[in-house]
């Protein structure tokens, strides 16, 4: 080696030397001089747990077709504590910035306002240390301008979340519920005892309503966290990545539903609505729901008018919120609106909320489908036998003279002779029920004042059905002390009406047997669509009466067989009913109605089910035509409210449709051929080969002039 080479080598000794010296002597001034005042600023820093959402489990139908699901959304949002580190100039020119490109051609509801911006950053229930969502559903052009433009949005982030998906739109809506943010009062109650395993925060959605809300334990799932140490200015040091803990999906709800014939439920009760409404829409509303009666479990429950879940994701802007209410969608929310709602129904055109679940919670005349609560209190009571034979010339005479209710009469004077149980049902003899209530009111000493009252809550009217759903109503069976109470209610809100005496609203709230009369044919009192169908379910099943369900199993998410829940059905039974040697009475008597085989008398469903597959499925059914009273504003007579409910009596499959149909006629009319609509689709087999439309859509036009050769009767 020569001298230069060894000269370099030892100057590149000498400073490697140097610099390992100078190094050693930095880590000895950190580690020994500073280290004391490292370690007190470390324990001046904080944990910060940050909880990441899970996504929700999925609903599905008992097939395992999916109803709700999930999908990719992708949201920009702001990273505020960046945000709040820039100078107040640079913050207001983003915010313009921001506001600007995520309106561009978009309509004028759609756009977002740099108020809009500034009121989430200002939201206190977001936290600083999660990116704010400032507007989700970006297309894929506007995540890659993002991405391209990340320059000109310093603090903005796009990233990938999942949010709720309706495959078929506003099918079965109103059973399925939706999700939406926590409201303040109910962040505060869940905040008082958080579930340590599935913690709130105050931005996230939960169930609102129908199975999203009933099942939410089960639907949401188990959030993640990310761990963050941060110092006293809340700036973030760094993730603490071993206690990082990943979100888990909430479980699979399978629903009793069978979604094609929730289809044809839908289609059917639309299609029969429009048929009826023709010439006057907007105030289309009703109820139809399919029960299996060995389980009570419901195979369909549709409600009309109905919405789509999809428009309440993330909340309810005010034109939705008007349109749920029955509003036209331009004009403004609170109270503004609810003075618009009360003004519509002071000039005699009330609205027609969409929110409602009317087979749960529309109480309705049941009309004569009661006949079979009726009947059956005369048969426990003893004062009926099936065999007790009464005259019906058409009339029943309750009182003297021509005083309001004195003289009761049959539906368009109908005279039907000698009337037993089973014929009194065929042809809807209100005379042969007349009878039976007033029997009861007069005999009030040996039976006691409720016994009709008492007897027909055995099947359920007056009590509710417990239904895994919420708010449920129970309807009401009114009484001698309910009816004067609500007379003294009344006369406490406005004495003026009653003459400011007393006396008079005692008279009024007076029972009679006028009431009675009037009970015995489904009149005066008020129960839910459910409710009828479950107490011909107790009948169809040989006298079980249970306690109806939506759900058929509960699984881990995206594994059918991992079962957590499974409904025991026979714990799910209220009480077992004695039709004593009335049962075949009551089968024979509901299967004219519909039947003509083998009957002496013409059914009030005959023309309507004339030409039905009644060889592959038996039936039987009761029609009920409701009086709806004057309407105060005009003082005419309001349209009959339709109802009808069939099931059949063996054959291959066992089922129960009971329709309702606001001011749409008789209950031959418009109920019985929507019944009909969808118990034929299951007995002629074209539900198997039937396919649902893209998106759910029903196309109610086309529907009903598919049934335009089902016949329709007048009078019951």
């Amino acid at each position: 080696m020569n001298p230069d080479s060894r000269h370099r080598l030892g100057l590149l000794a000498v400073a490697t030397l140097s610099l390992f010296g100078a190094l050693f002597a930095r880590l000895w001034f950190l580690q020994i001089v500073e280290g004391d005042s490292f370690e007190a600023q470390a324990a001046t820093n904080n944990r910060e747990v940050v909880i990441t959402p899970a996504p929700r489990g999925r609903i599905l139908d008992r097939n395992g077709v999916p109803l709700v699901d999930n999908r990719e959304s992708i949201v920009v949002g702001i990273a505020k504590q960046d945000f709040e580190e820039l100078s107040d100039g640079k913050q207001d020119a983003l915010v313009d910035r921001l506001a600007q490109a995520l309106s561009f051609g978009k309509p004028v509801p759609e756009q977002i306002t740099a108020e809009d911006i500034r009121k989430k950053l200002d939201d206190p229930r977001f936290t600083k240390f999660r990116p704010i969502p400032i507007a989700e559903d970006l297309t894929p052009e506007e995540e890659i301008y993002f991405a391209e433009q990340a320059d000109r949005y310093p603090t903005v982030s796009v990233e990938h979340t999942t949010v709720r998906e309706y495959p078929y739109g506003s099918l079965a809506a109103h059973v399925l519920g939706y999700v939406g943010p926590l409201n303040d009062d109910q962040w505060q109650e869940l905040s008082k005892d958080n579930d340590s395993k599935k913690p709130y925060v105050q931005t996230d959605e939960i169930g609102r309503a129908g199975v999203e809300a009933q099942y939410e334990s089960y639907l949401r799932g188990t959030p993640g966290q990310r761990v963050y140490e941060v110092d006293r200015t809340g700036t973030i040091v760094r993730e603490l990545e071993k206690e990082r803990v990943e979100p888990k999906p909430g479980d699979d709800v399978y629903l009793s539903l069978d979604v094609k014939v929730q289809y044809k439920a839908e289609e059917a009760l639309q299609a029969q609505l429009l048929q009826r409404f023709q010439g006057r829409p907007g105030h289309e509303a009703g109820a139809l729901v399919v029960l299996d009666p060995t389980t009570s479990q419901v195979r369909a429950m549709a409600s009309y008018p109905t919405y789509d879940p999809s428009e309440l994701v993330g909340g309810i802007p005010c034109p939705v919120w008007r349109d749920l209410q029955g509003l036209p969608r331009e004009g403004p929310c609170g109270d503004d609106m609810t003075a618009e709602i009360a003004q519509r129904k002071a000039d005699g055109d009330p609205v027609t909320p969409k929110l409602l679940n009317r087979a749960i919670r529309g109480e309705y005349f049941p009309a004569s489908t009661f006949k079979l609560a009726s009947g059956y209190a005369a048969i426990k009571a003893g004062i009926r036998t099936p065999e007790t034979t009464i005259q019906d010339p058409g009339y029943e005479r309750l009182c003297e003279g021509d005083g309001k209710g004195c003289l009761k009469r049959n539906a368009e004077d109908a005279v039907h002779g000698s009337v037993a149980l089973a014929k009194a049902l065929t042809v809807s003899s209100d005379v042969y029920f007349y009878k039976v209530g007033r029997q009861f009111w007069e005999q009030r000493e040996q039976l006691g004042e409720t016994a009709f009252q008492d007897a027909v809550k055995d099947l359920g009217y007056g009590e509710l059905t417990g239904i895994d759903l919420p708010g449920e109503l129970k309807g009401q069976i009114p009484t001698p002390a309910s009816e004067l109470e609500l007379a003294l209610a009344l006369y406490r809100a406005d004495p003026g009406a009653y003459d400011n005496d007393e006396a008079v609203a005692r008279d009024q709230g007076r029972w009679n047997t006028g009431f009675s009369a009037d009970i015995a044919i489904g009149q005066k009192l008020v129960v839910t669509p459910l409710q009828s169908a479950n107490a011909y379910a107790a009948l169809s099943n040989g006298g079980t009466l249970r306690q109806p369900t939506v759900i058929e199993k509960i699984t881990g998410y995206r594994s059918a067989t991992a079962i957590h829940y499974r409904p025991d059905l026979d714990e799910r039974v209220i009480r077992q009913i004695d039709f004593k040697d009335a049962r075949d009475d009551f089968l024979h008597g509901f299967q004219g109605v519909v039947d003509p085989t083998g009957q002496i008398d013409r059914g009030t469903a005959v023309t309507t089910f004339t030409g039905f597959p009644f060889d592959r499925m038996p039936l039987a059914g009761k029609t009920g035509t409701a009086q709806n009273g004057k309407d105060p504003t005009t003082n005419r007579e309001r349209p009959d409210t339709s109802v009808f409910v069939g099931f059949t009596l063996g054959g291959p499959s066992s089922w129960v449709a009971t329709a309702t149909l606001e001011y749409s006629g008789s209950g031959g009319s418009a109920a019985a051929p929507a019944v009909r609509m969808v118990l034929q689709s299951i007995a002629d087999g074209s539900l198997d080969a039937f396919t649902i439309p893209t998106g759910g859509s029903i196309d109610a036009e086309s529907a009903a002039a598919d049934a335009a050769d089902i016949g329709t009767s007048t009078t019951d």
